[in-house]
């Protein structure tokens, strides 16, 4: 297409829009109604320039023709106000071309760069109108797969549509994958961790983590993962545990604190359960009619269409419950609002340092009172939480109390058993030579040099050895090199030479 071409004769292009792999939007006049529209078109020559053999490029043209023929029939089949809405569908010399409604707006990704981070208001607004259009994709058994801000415009009114379905998928499980153009659909950095491992059968799961992740960016101004010198994005999302958003922003209510992190989470059931609910967390928070603007001014303003008398919604959204209503179920469902994630981190971190050196403790014994609650709130798969309760298994240890310690590093070796990240199984290893510990500290040396041996070849296994485990092991060596078992503790020590 070029700029005064007429499609199928009725729509005259104006100007491009944008370019892609796969496609080029127009700008363009629909001659029946006068009105502007979106033509989209399929570009497969634009993306291959020439690198692939004649059978490739046949093959990988014929699954973006599929690919974007689906598009086109999945658009047809939604119909919600915060999605795009598909106009007509066709050829254009051969190749097919899709005409949506034009969505005058701004890309979510370049509001938040001028906003960042939103006020509160307007990220609940945003957030709630979002999940409602990603539900009504669910329930027509359609997948994003791309969910991020740039795909996402705020119209003028402050409204959400959706847009870019070009990589979305059937929610079935007899549909028909097409991966010759990019064999992992989406962008890293809004990518769930079975997407980035490359799994064949993705469920709407993969919409909730990136939600997640468009959720935290909304309330926070930042991704819950940034590349590291040692550890990428992509890594992170696939092991690390997420950052909890009340790390970066202060204020936020409990209850969404703990629905951004359970959408984060790796288990695909867990963010099931968190995105069923997310409609009910999110309505108490919604702006009303006697809500301030928003602070800084926005343009366009999310919350206006609530605040405003008069406007589409503003009579339309009910205060529904009380705030104070909202934590208490949400207390009720295992999240104490008395447990606060910043005062947990600041506690261990004083507490590391009176049992490495302070004979007082305070920190200590205000971490061992808060350290239940902390367990029933995150449980022990949160690693702070598992770090809390080493360290207080520790100071057992050192006082002499062998039984205490060792149900305390049981429990974490236990609940950390099956973890693969590498964080986590850090953890578990460093639990299990705290058990070691306590058996050769209570006088069975048989026991503890086997508990340590197991931990010992364990490690040496891994990639990368985690150097706090790696440190203890050659703690404990020393000790058991004393019992007359010089040689054979000699020998494993010879696994950990190269950490």
């Amino acid at each position: 297409m070029k700029k005064g071409e007429v499609v199928r004769g009725r729509y005259r292009i104006v100007e491009m829009l944008g370019r892609g792999g796969m496609a080029c939007v127009w700008k363009a006049i629909d001659a029946e109604t006068g009105e502007l529209v979106a033509v989209k078109e399929i570009r497969a020559d634009q993306y291959n320039q020439g690198r692939l053999s004649e059978g490739e490029r046949i093959r990988q043209e014929t699954e973006l023709r599929l690919r974007f023929e689906r598009e086109g029939q999945f658009l047809a089949e939604l119909d919600h106000p915060g999605i795009v809405r598909l106009i007509d569908r066709g050829l254009h010399r051969g190749a097919p071309f899709l005409v949506m409604e034009f969505v005058d707006g701004t890309p979510l990704d370049r509001f938040l760069a001028r906003f960042r981070p939103l006020p509160l208001g307007a990220a609940y607004a945003i957030a709630f109108e979002i999940a409602d259009a990603l539900a009504h994709a669910h329930r027509g058994r359609v997948i994003h797969r791309d969910h991020k801000p740039d795909n996402v415009v705020l119209t003028a009114n402050g409204s959400v549509k959706l847009i870019d379905f070009g990589v979305a998928f059937p929610d079935r499980p007899d549909a028909t994958r097409y991966t010759a153009y990019g064999a992992t659909p989406g962008t890293v950095g809004y990518m769930a961790p079975e997407q980035l491992r490359g799994e064949q059968k993705v469920t709407s799961a993969v919409d909730h983590y990136s939600f997640g992740c468009v959720f935290f960016e909304l309330l926070t101004g930042r991704q819950p993962f940034l590349d590291r010198p040692d550890r990428n994005r992509a890594t992170q999302h696939q092991h690390d545990l997420p950052p909890s958003v009340s790390e970066f922003r202060p204020g936020v209510p409990v209850e969404i604190d703990d629905l951004v992190w359970r959408l984060l989470s790796k288990d695909p059931v867990r963010r099931l359960a968190a995105f069923t609910r997310l409609s009910e967390a999110l309505r108490p928070h919604l702006p009303t009619v006697d809500s301030p603007a928003p602070s800084p001014e926005l343009e366009p303003d999310p919350t206006a269409r609530y605040r405003l008398p008069g406007t589409a919604l503003s009579a339309s959204v009910p205060a529904w419950v009380p705030r104070r209503q909202a934590v208490q179920r949400s207390a009720g469902r295992g999240v104490r609002p008395g447990v606060d994630r910043t005062r947990f981190a600041e506690l261990l971190a004083a507490a590391a340092a009176e049992v490495s050196g302070s004979p007082a403790r305070q920190a200590l014994q205000a971490l061992e009172g808060e350290l239940g609650d902390a367990r029933k709130a995150w449980g022990l798969g949160h690693p702070p939480v598992a770090s809390a309760q080493l360290l207080c298994a520790d100071a057992a240890r050192l006082d002499g109390q062998w039984q205490d310690a060792t149900s305390m590093y049981r429990d974490v070796a236990q609940a950390l058993e099956r973890k693969a990240a590498p964080a986590l199984r850090a953890l578990a290893l460093e639990a299990r030579v705290g058990l070691a510990e306590c058996l050769a500290g209570a006088g069975d040396l048989q026991g503890g040099f086997d508990g340590w041996a197991d931990v010992v070849h364990e490690v040496a296994g891994l990639v990368e050895m985690p150097p706090v485990v790696v440190a203890r092991c050659r703690e404990l060596a020393v000790k058991l090199e004393t019992s007359g078992r010089s040689v054979e503790v000699r020998s494993f020590l010879e696994l950990l030479a190269q950490a």
